[in-house]
């Protein structure tokens, strides 16, 4: 016979005081059933009372059990099989203790009683408003995050996960929306009724909800791949005429998703406007007022919740340090889908955006922070979890394929289903269901800070009969903590003379490596991610003009079409890393952090300028222009065989703050130099070098051992190409120089650099 037991509060003055922190909440259980009955919801004094039964397993020889509560005041405990010696409530925490040791496997059921003030902050808790009363389930301010226990006495983790039947009592004007099947309705007799839901899956104590209030359904059935489900949208009453126009595309969003992660894991598509805002509650997701617009502006919360209960629901992050796996699938999602209703152009130009954001955001040292471990205070972060997690979801998509990516998924999905996974987990479940070593991928993307960049020069094109074997360069840098990317695999798109394109996937190990693929065409550049599909150290914008037109390639690169008569393919590229083979020039220091990549091919006349800006009051320029003696230079070479030179540009601005304009814009890569002027002497020599007088006015000599062949190069003080002068079979030449003004100027010779001063 089952024995029942309650203690009334007074007796708690008499109970053994115990260590809270001898035992976490959960140990040495597990839940598996709660059972949540709520009455006399006080919309006035914010204070409600409550009765909650747990079912529990003891994992391991027991005799104390730890549950978490936060402000309500516990006033019963007792047990079905067991006697409740005592409890104490000091905090959020609620321990209890019985008179006998629970073997291992021992089961029991606590009912437990308790009420008064609930607790909220500006977002999460119980949530109260004129006439209406929500819980958000998770807290922004509160570490840890879970706020199940607002509500009810729970093991708060994302673990830890039970069934439940919620018994909710409202006035008779109110309804009381939960998550799971609707069960039945009870008129109490009394004024009040009481609203039976069930929720038969497993789940994390802040995945259930309620919502009480006057509440008004739209309803609708998706035909789903095994069921019928049924859709339910519960609003204000004013609202109630919008629904059709903001959930228009709820059936095909649903419809995408089963076609990608397998059947809808749970009861229904359910959504109730809250006052605070969006939170994936099973089967009743809460959407603030401000979505349901009679339109789909909003729409992407509409996706965004919906794909929760796939990632955060069926399979929840192991911890809130592992957030992206439940906020960066779904932010991903809110975009994905488009791919399937507004189409792949859409889907993909919106996700570049997101893509060249993020990587914006990861420049800042302050941002270098692995995906998989981010700080409690950041866990609800929009660019560091939500965005940044999105877009490494994408690439994890570029980078095995859309097919295989979604295989891999779903084998992760259903190996992890209604339990909870951490990013090593993923990581084995996909490499699992691929066969393709997934380590090399998390650990560049996940568990490294910054971000990885890849370079590409072809290095060699050999007809093979009709088609071409084509060698390209591969370089791997990392920008942020040092790490070198193993199993890289990144997508190259080759382009010929006239315009066409194809694309392979390139594999290689390590810093560098050349590698070969076979091609239908003879390709003049080739491109890393030419879609911009994945992470990486660069912005860039393609760009085929038809007519006049500017556009930006990364913040400080913009491109002009002045003029064209058939069209003109553009590709800018900005790139957050140092640029290769610095010319090490006496008093010229390079960009530490960055360079540009140009591409252009004329289909036609046309006529097309660059402009590259240049601040000492940024993060890519500011390291090596600090003073007025230091003067902006912009260097050019065709491609990475070559030497850094300078160009012919015109420079606007002073030494803080400018840009060089280049017309007649060459492909090739460009950077940033700073010639520090309070290095410089009146009097230089080189090695073998001699260039005299110094300075000069009218005529200067350069002399050198031994006779010799090449070229004499002018410059001005911004590297600029004066002149050339060519010499053979001498061992000395000079220079007319009367047509120059006073100035600074460098003279090159066999690859030496002389300062001259012309008065």
């Amino acid at each position: 016979m089952k024995k029942i037991c309650f203690l009334i509060i007074g007796m708690i003055l008499l109970a053994t005081s115990f260590n809270l922190q001898a035992q976490t909440p959960g140990e040495n259980i597990d839940v598996t059933h709660y059972e949540i009955n709520l009455w006399d919801i006080d919309f006035t004094n914010h204070t409600l009372q409550g009765e909650t039964f747990i079912n529990f397993t003891a994992t391991a020889p027991t005799n104390t059990l730890v549950l978490e509560l936060k402000t309500l005041t516990v006033t019963d405990v007792a047990c079905d099989y067991y006697y409740v010696e005592s409890f104490n409530h000091e905090g959020n925490y609620l321990t209890v203790t019985f008179d006998e040791t629970l073997a291992a496997g021992a089961s029991a059921i606590l009912d437990i009683r308790y009420g008064g003030s609930t607790f909220n902050e500006s977002w999460g808790g119980i949530m109260w408003t004129t006439g209406y009363v929500c819980n958000m389930g998770v807290g922004f301010e509160s570490i840890p995050h879970n706020l199940g226990k607002c509500w009810f006495p729970c093991v708060d983790n994302f673990t830890d996960k039970a069934t439940y039947n919620l018994n909710i009592t409202v006035p008779n004007s109110t309804e009381a929306i939960c998550g799971g099947n609707f069960i039945n309705t009870y008129d109490n007799g009394d004024g009040t009724t009481t609203w039976q839901w069930e929720i038969p899956q497993e789940v994390a104590t802040y995945h259930v909800s309620f919502a009480v209030g006057d509440y008004v359904e739209w309803t609708d059935t998706y035909n789903g791949i095994e069921r019928d489900i049924p859709i339910t949208v519960y609003v204000k009453p004013n609202q109630i005429n919008n629904v059709p126009g903001t959930f228009v595309h709820v059936k095909d969003i649903a419809a995408f998703y089963e076609n990608c992660f397998g059947p809808y894991p749970f009861n229904r598509i359910g959504y109730v406007v809250t006052s605070v805002g969006c939170m994936e509650h099973v089967d009743n997701i809460g959407i603030t007022s401000g979505i349901v617009t009679g339109n789909t502006t909003q729409e992407e919360y509409v996706a965004h919740e919906l794909s929760h209960m796939y990632f955060g629901n069926k399979t929840t992050c192991a911890t809130a340090e592992d957030m992206w796996l439940n906020e960066g699938f779904a932010q991903f999602c809110g975009v994905f889908y488009r791919s399937d209703v507004y189409g792949e152009d859409d889907f993909q130009q919106a996700m570049s955006t997101k893509i060249n954001n993020i990587s914006s955001w990861c420049k800042s040292e302050s941002n270098w922070i692995p995906l998989n471990n981010i700080p409690q205070s950041m866990t609800y972060d929009g660019s560091a979890v939500y965005n940044r997690g999105a877009v490494v979801v994408n690439t994890l998509m570029n980078y095995l394929g859309r097919e295989t990516f979604l295989e891999g998924l779903r084998h992760h999905l259903q190996n992890h289903a209604y339990g909870a996974a951490s990013s090593e987990q993923l990581r084995d479940a996909l490499t699992e269901a691929t066969g393709i070593d997934m380590n090399g991928f998390f650990d560049t993307y996940v568990f490294t800070a910054g971000m990885p960049h890849f370079g590409v020069d072809l290095v060699n094109v050999t007809p093979s009969g009709s088609q071409y074997d084509v060698t390209v360069r591969m370089t791997y840098q990392h920008y942020g903590p040092s790490h070198v990317g193993q199993n890289n695999r990144v997508e190259v798109t080759f382009i010929n003379n006239d315009g066409q394109m194809q694309t392979a996937m390139v594999h290689w190990d390590g810093l560098e490596a050349n590698q070969t693929v076979t091609l239908n065409i003879d390709p003049v550049v080739a491109f890393v991610d030419y879609n911009n599909q994945m992470l990486d150290a660069k912005l860039d914008k393609n760009l085929t003009a038809t007519a006049p037109t500017t556009f930006s390639a990364g913040q400080q690169l913009s491109i002009t079409v002045n003029s064209v008569t058939d069209s003109v393919m553009l590709r800018g590229e900005e790139h957050y890393i140092a640029p290769e083979n610095d010319p090490n020039i006496p008093g010229l220091t390079l960009s530490t952090k960055h360079y540009w990549n140009v591409s252009r091919l004329d289909l036609g006349q046309a006529d097309v300028s660059g402009k590259f800006t240049y601040s000492n009051n940024n993060t890519m320029d500011g390291d090596i222009i600090q003073t007025e003696n230091d003067s902006a230079v912009l260097l050019y070479r065709a491609n990475y065989n070559q030497p850094w030179h300078s160009i012919p540009y015109t420079r606007q601005g002073n030494w803080k703050l400018g840009f060089f304009t280049v017309n007649d814009l060459p492909t090739g890569q460009y950077t940033l130099g700073v010639i520090d002027k309070s290095t410089l002497s009146l009097t230089e020599q080189y090695a073998d070098q001699k260039l005299f007088p110094n300075p000069a006015n009218d005529q200067v000599t350069l002399q050198w051992n031994g006779n010799s062949s090449g070229e004499i190069k002018v410059y001005n003080q911004n590297l600029q190409l004066l002149k050339s002068i060519p010499f053979d079979n001498t061992d000395r030449i000079t220079i007319n120089i009367s047509d120059l003004a006073s100035g600074l100027y460098f003279i090159e010779c066999n690859a030496m650099l002389h300062k001259l001063i012309i008065k």
